[in-house]
Parts: C-alpha cells; structure tokens; sequence
C-alpha cells in the first residue's frame, strides 16, 4: 500500500485495544492511515494512541463502546458522523467466544457473544458499505475464523458466528465486485493473543502452530491488492480448511470427534 496515497484516508477498527485489532491499528498507522478506535476500555485505547503518536504523524479518534450492547454499534456510527468522518476503510474486528459444552454457559453470555460477533458487525457494515460504494473505493476487512469452515464441538456458538462472518463476508464480495471497495473475509487460526484464554479455552500463546498477530496482519495486507474474498493466514491453516471443506461430512464429523477424543 502507498503510504502517499493513504495518508487521509481514515479507517474504523472495532476491537483496537489488543490483539489483532492492536497489530491492525500499528499497521495502519505505520502505513499514514488516520485511525479511529474503538473498545470497551478506555485506558488501553489511550496507550496505545500514546504509543502510536510517538511513532507517526497520523490523527487518531477513540471511541468507547460496547458492542455486546445492541445501542453499541449506532454509537459509533453517530460519534464518527459528529466528527464529519467519511470512512475509507472499516476493520470489524471486534469478538468474543465461549468453551465448553453448549449446555455448560448460560444462555446471556451466548446472546452477548452473538450480538459481538455478529450483531455488531452486520450493522457496521450495513451502515457504512454504502459511502464507500458512493465514493467507488474503501477497503473493508471482517475478521472471521477458520473455525467457520466446521463444526466445533466445545466452541459451537463462537464457530456458528464465524460461519455466519465468513458467508456474509464472502456474499457482500459477490455483490460489489466492480464496485471499487475491496472486501476481505480474514479467517486466522490460532493466533498468540490473550482470546482463548479470556474464553476459557487454553493459552494458544504456548502452541508450537501458532501464529503472532504480525503474521496474521501480513496476511490480510497483502490480500488487499489480491481477488479473492477470503484469506486464510498461515500455510498450515490453508491446508487444514481446504481439507474440512471437501471432506465428506462423515468424514468431517469423525475427525472433529476423534479430535475432541484426543484432547479430553
């Protein structure tokens, strides 16, 4: 990406504060793009905007918001349009999961992951795909899974939501090619964050596969030059979800099972 070319675009990243979302907002604004941020906690956005205007000349805006609250999304919506932003690029990044059997957590902590993983990026997206599509350029990237591509048995809901991601990501690519905005469905896999350990699953930052933020985010930049809707990061990733994608679903089904056997 020419850092000329970028240094007034402004880009929405949900989810900022940690993470990929973190390493997205470093990328970025290592490439001249103006960032706004949005998380739940104000005083980790503040660090990194600190951090980040010691490195580059960029214009950062913070907004905190929770989007497990249904009135999350139209506050962001709302705080960018008071500001007069007219986005070129909108990172929905923002997710939670939960482990453990469907039956082990209750049903408020299912709906409040629903409504991040999928609530809030359906109405971001309805919301500002359409200046993007007026204006005949934008890039906007949805953060999925591999785990869309499977069923996961102790992590049913979170795998249903990236399904959902990764279908949506992929039909909005069919509608608007030619359009000017590039879309992009980025489908990690195990990823050297703090997210499975905040879940309740195990620490991923201890597994020999996986992979540190940087490389996920190397991943999805550069697919913004490329054709195809979805990005999956890291070699080994690309071979398993090609794998589960064409098995048969007996097969599939009894592969996941001996997985879960293996691991209990």
């Amino acid at each position: 990406m020419d850092k000329q070319q970028s240094s007034k675009r402004w880009v929405l990243i949900t989810g900022a504060s940690r993470g990929i979302g973190e390493a997205f907002a470093r990328r970025f604004a290592k490439e001249g793009w103006n960032l706004i941020l949005v998380a739940r906690t104000l005083s980790d956005l503040e660090t990194l905007v600190r951090d980040l205007k010691n490195q580059d000349s960029i214009q950062t805006k913070v907004i905190v918001a929770d989007l497990s609250d249904r009135k999350g999304p139209q506050q962001v919506y709302d705080e960018i349009k008071r500001a007069g932003i007219t986005l070129d690029g909108l990172v929905n990044n923002a997710g939670c999961g939960v482990s453990g059997n469907f039956l082990e957590a209750s049903l408020d902590r299912y709906l409040s992951m629903v409504d991040v993983n999928v609530y809030a990026l359906l109405e971001l997206t309805h919301r500002f795909l359409p200046e993007m599509i007026r204006a005949k350029k934008g890039l906007m990237i949805n953060v999925s899974s591999t785990a869309s591509f499977q069923p996961l048995p102790g992590a049913s809901v979170y795998s249903a939501t990236k399904a959902f991601v990764t279908f949506l990501t992929e039909a909005i690519w069919l509608e608007t090619r030619g359009s000017g905005v590039r879309v992009i469905n980025l489908c990690p896999g195990w990823t050297k964050t703090d997210f499975a350990k905040t879940s309740g699953g195990r620490d991923i930052r201890k597994m020999p596969l996986a992979e540190t933020t940087d490389q996920v985010i190397e991943s999805a930049f550069r697919a913004i030059h490329g054709k195809m809707p979805t990005v999956i990061s890291g070699v080994h990733n690309r071979v398993v979800s090609v794998l589960v994608r064409f098995l048969p679903r007996r097969c599939l089904f009894w592969l996941v099972g001996l997985a879960r056997k293996i691991k209990s």
